[in-house]
């Protein structure tokens, strides 16, 4: 990848490195950020409906983490800690309401800037992480998705 090719996207890349010390990658051939999951944290993607449900729960605990929506909101990716095991795997209900775990190595695909956007036609961060602050557990909002898809 040439510096010249994305030089805004390296500026970004550089910023999530030095603030939250996530290892963070240019996918040049798509001209966008990505991290991979199971190197510092991991991420699970649920359908908007059921992601705002979750979210509202781990807000009202306190536990909101970074999460990124895709273009036009459909998908919600949640950040965080490193699961328990190698290969986190999602309870049937979730599965069942469309939820997937991001596979270690998966892509994590990021805004392009730490902050947050409002161009629904970009991804963007819904809550954008803060510096000196931890995503949640997995199994934190594993539970919190879970309870969401109960209502």
């Amino acid at each position: 990848m040439s510096t010249t090719t994305h030089p805004d996207l390296l500026v970004a890349k550089a910023q999530y490195e030095t603030s939250f010390g996530w290892r963070v990658e240019v996918d040049s051939g798509h001209g966008r950020l990505v991290m991979r999951a199971g190197w510092d944290l991991d991420a699970v993607i649920l359908p908007a409906r059921l992601a705002h449900r979750a979210l509202a729960e781990l807000r009202f605990t306190m536990l909101e983490g970074p999460v990124v929506a895709t273009p036009g909101g459909q998908w919600l990716t949640f950040l965080t800690t490193l699961a328990a095991t190698r290969q986190p795997t999602l309870p049937l209900e979730l599965r069942r309401s469309k939820a997937q775990a991001v596979p270690r190595g998966g892509q994590v695909v990021l805004p392009q800037t730490p902050s947050t956007r409002t161009d629904i036609r970009d991804w963007q961060w819904v809550v954008a992480p803060r510096q000196h602050r931890s995503p949640p557990p997995w199994c934190t909002v594993i539970a919190a998705a879970r309870r969401a898809a109960r209502w």
